[in-house]
């Protein structure tokens, strides 16, 4: 089994302005010891690569639900969450009594946010 090697901390920082101190995926803003430095093509499932090109800095939940799938993946994963949800009976009790608001909207990213920004 192949050992990570650690980021240094120089890349770490770059990583972490990438998006401001934001989550590149929620948009969240993460405190610099709490971001986790995702790999945006997972080295392990999509060949990725260890350079700063393929880290986007990510909070902690969006990187452990993203995983090593792929930025399409992890939209497509995101986008079924409230039909999973529904099947759990405290969310559609919660509904129904006007707890939560349903939105479908489509899954823009923060950093693509950012991108149609600067556009």
């Amino acid at each position: 089994m192949n050992k990570r090697k650690p980021i240094p901390k120089v890349i770490r920082k770059q990583v972490y302005d990438k998006y401001g101190g934001h989550c590149a995926y929620c948009g969240c803003l993460i405190d610099y010891k709490d971001m986790q430095v995702d790999h945006i093509k997972s080295i392990y499932w999509n060949n990725g690569t260890d350079e700063i090109e393929n880290y986007n800095p990510a909070c902690r939940m969006c990187n452990f639900y993203k995983s090593t799938m792929n930025i399409e993946d992890f939209r497509e994963q995101l986008g079924k969450l409230l039909q999973r949800l529904e099947k759990v009976f405290i969310f559609r009790l919660a509904k129904k009594y006007g707890l939560i608001k349903e939105t479908e909207k489509p899954i823009k990213f923060y950093f693509e946010k950012l991108e149609c920004e600067q556009k």
